[in-house]
């Protein structure tokens, strides 16, 4: 990629050419490319199925950077018969862009990239597709490696693209969110030198994703970052490797599913006189009771082991039910969303402590405004996802005296759009679902940022006693299991009313024998699954 900076010059562009230092095969990250299962519109909104269940890429890094906020890129990448597909949504602050020509310099502009070598046998024979946030392009092909004499003028044929901007484009005078970037770039282009119309099943490219930020906040960050001592992306040695998988990813879904879980039907036995609402929240206690929270009357409900109704409790106190946690005393903890209240029960439904100001939302330390969740530390803190009204994290100490509090509005680091979940795992970080911004963002006990997870909509977050972390991702009405590094897994369901299907899952809980609850606010019940393996 031709280098931006705030003032380009000749040594820019000799950096731009630099070879890079080779690595360790155990270093070079990877990525699996699934077909995708339906029609792409290319229009920039990235709203597709098919781009919710693909995997996104491991967070872009910034192996050049020295100052200014670090602008994460979240990556997704499909293919068909015809196209490579690739998405990019970037967190931009301020979107900047100009050019509009055919190979115009977009690299001054806020700008991604993608280089490939597609074929494995001639690593240094690669190409170079610069797009920026107008959809300008400017293409390369270099088939004797960087900084080496060019073939004949290269123009890639056939590309649709189209770009978003969720912001004001050109404008510094305000903040700005994000820009997404949807391409999809046929196959034959790379045909010359692959000798094939499309990738086959199993076939490796080397490949990299690039982006630029612009001259208000200068970025260069990469999925597989570089090893020069300046930033150079013209470095086919460091290129990452993505693998082509002939399964969909719906086939994929569908295959990290099997043997993980079954469904229980019947599995509730409700007395006469209940008929369950909206199911937001499921949680389990130490006796493996459980315990369900519902729109309906007498809204929190307990069960025994085998689904046997034994008590219940909330007329004319739960004004609406949302998020119901149990701390290592077996209390009951539920969150209001209408009163604006959390309240802490004993498991007889005695009322403990209530914290907020009934029917008084608002952002000051005793209130909230449609809390959402609850979550517990390891010396009994009680962190609050205070979501719908306010975007924070609010924290208190076992007895309920106010702590701190973290987050406000929006889409950067640190920043939420409805904090929706919230949950602490075993090395004590706080796991907070930031739904209407797809990702869950993971902080200290303090509140200071470590990592965000993207690629779903987090409405609950379950952790098993083996730290493995599930999602009910409401949107995709599926159950997602990640791994350490908040990547997908496993997929489990699709959208119906039949045993194992789901309508809006909203919270679940994982009891001490690997039995998964899911409540459901659409389906308007709670289904429960017991491990096959």
């Amino acid at each position: 990629m031709t280098l931006r900076n705030t003032r380009l010059s000749a040594v820019a562009m000799a950096i731009c050419s630099m070879s890079g230092i080779g690595r360790a095969a155990e270093q070079t990250p990877r990525y699996t490319v699934h077909r995708t299962d339906s029609d792409m519109q290319i229009d920039g909104k990235l709203e597709e199925l098919a781009w919710r269940n693909a995997a996104k890429f491991d967070d872009f890094e910034f192996p050049w950077w020295k100052s200014g906020k670090r602008e994460q890129t979240v990556a997704r990448m499909l293919w068909d018969d015809q196209f490579l597909y690739i998405a990019y949504r970037c967190s931009d602050a301020w979107v900047s862009g100009v050019q509009t020509g055919h190979d115009s310099p977009v690299y001054q502009d806020d700008c991604v990239e993608v280089l490939t070598a597609p074929n494995p046998k001639r690593p240094q024979d690669y190409f170079n597709i610069e797009m920026n946030v107008n959809g300008a392009i400017l293409d390369q092909h270099h088939p004797n490696g960087p900084g080496k004499v060019k073939g004949p003028n290269w123009n890639a044929q056939g590309i649709l693209i189209a770009t978003t901007v969720n912001g004001t484009l050109n404008d510094d005078g305000d903040q700005d969110r994000n820009w997404n970037l949807e391409v999809a770039i046929p196959f034959m282009n790379f045909a010359p030198v692959t000798g094939q119309k499309r990738p086959r099943d199993g076939d490796v490219w080397h490949l990299n994703l690039n982006r630029l930020g612009e001259k208000t906040n200068v970025q260069h960050s990469q999925w597989s970052p570089g090893t020069t001592p300046k930033p150079a992306f013209h470095t086919p040695d460091t290129f990452g490797r993505v693998t082509f998988s002939g399964l969909t990813t719906g086939e994929q879904a569908l295959t990290l599913a099997s043997n993980q879980f079954e469904p229980v039907p019947g599995f509730l036995k409700l007395p006469d006189d209940i008929t369950l609402g909206a199911c937001s929240a499921v949680a389990v206690n130490s006796r493996e009771e459980l315990y369900v929270f519902h729109r309906g009357a007498q809204p929190i409900l307990c069960f025994n082991a085998d689904g046997r109704f034994l008590r219940s409790w909330g007329d004319g106190l739960i004004g609406s039910a949302h998020g119901l946690r149990i701390d290592s005393n077996d209390d009951i903890w539920v969150t209001d969303i209408e009163h604006h209240l959390v309240f802490k029960f004993n498991e007889a439904g005695k009322l403990l402590l209530a914290l907020g100001t009934s029917d008084r939302p608002g952002a000051g330390r005793e209130q909230f405004n449609k809390p959402t969740d609850v979550a517990f530390g390891p010396n009994g803190e009680v962190f609050v996802s205070d979501g719908y009204g306010n975007s924070r994290v609010v924290k208190f100490d076992r007895h309920g005296k106010f702590l701190s509090t973290w987050g406000t509005a929006g889409d950067q680091t640190g920043e939420f759009d409805l904090p929706h979940s919230i949950v602490v795992d075993a090395e004590r970080q706080v796991l907070v679902g930031d739904r209407e911004n797809n990702r869950i963002q993971v902080f200290d006990l303090n509140g200071r940022h470590l990592e965000t997870w993207s690629g779903f909509a987090p409405y609950g977050i379950a952790i098993d006693s083996s730290q493995r972390v599930f999602i009910a991702d409401g949107r995709a009405h599926q159950i997602l299991r990640l791994n350490s590094k908040g990547q997908i897994v496993a997929r489990q369901g699709t959208q119906g009313p039949g045993a194992g299907q789901f309508i809006l899952p909203h919270m679940l809980a994982v009891d001490g024998g690997g039995n998964l609850y899911v409540a459901e606010v659409g389906g308007r019940r709670v289904q429960k699954f017991r491990p096959t393996k």
